[in-house]
């Protein structure tokens, strides 16, 4: 009987701790953004039609640039501003981060991209959710 016994605390105690582990735990964040960014490359001449564009899982640095200080830089060096910003490895396209309130730009490290599409406003207490894509032409 002892051996049966022995057997059901070892079956219980495995089925517990598989349940606890979990690979993809829920974002917890409370302000900030979670998304998805997704990324492509190719000719942009002559013009490529959008739908027929490919476009992978994002891996890489994506920065968050402040926009007003952008806006502010003027002749300043830029790659030094981008490198002193908040910026996040990106794997598989997932996109997860507290930020501090503000406008930012979301900027791929190798683009950059000043537009209405890539600009996010954080206000305290929400969490965005907001998908990116982003092109790199090869040749214009």
């Amino acid at each position: 009987m002892k051996p049966i016994i022995l057997i059901l605390l070892i079956i219980t105690s495995l089925t517990i701790t598989s349940c606890e582990k979990d690979d993809n735990p829920a974002p917890n964040i409370t302000t900030g953004i979670i998304g998805n960014i997704k990324y492509g490359i190719g000719d942009c001449m002559p013009i490529i039609n959008e739908s027929s564009r490919i476009y992978n899982n994002y891996n890489g640095e994506i920065y968050f640039i402040i926009k007003s200080d952008l806006e502010n830089l003027g002749n300043g060096d830029f790659e030094q501003f981008k490198a002193n910003s908040i910026h996040l490895n990106i794997k598989n396209g997932e996109l997860v981060i507290e930020l501090p309130v503000n406008t930012y730009l979301v900027m791929p490290k190798d683009v950059y991209l000043y537009s209405d599409s890539n600009t996010i406003t954080i206000e305290e207490g929400i969490a965005l959710n907001k998908n990116y894509k982003f092109w790199k032409c090869t040749s214009y």
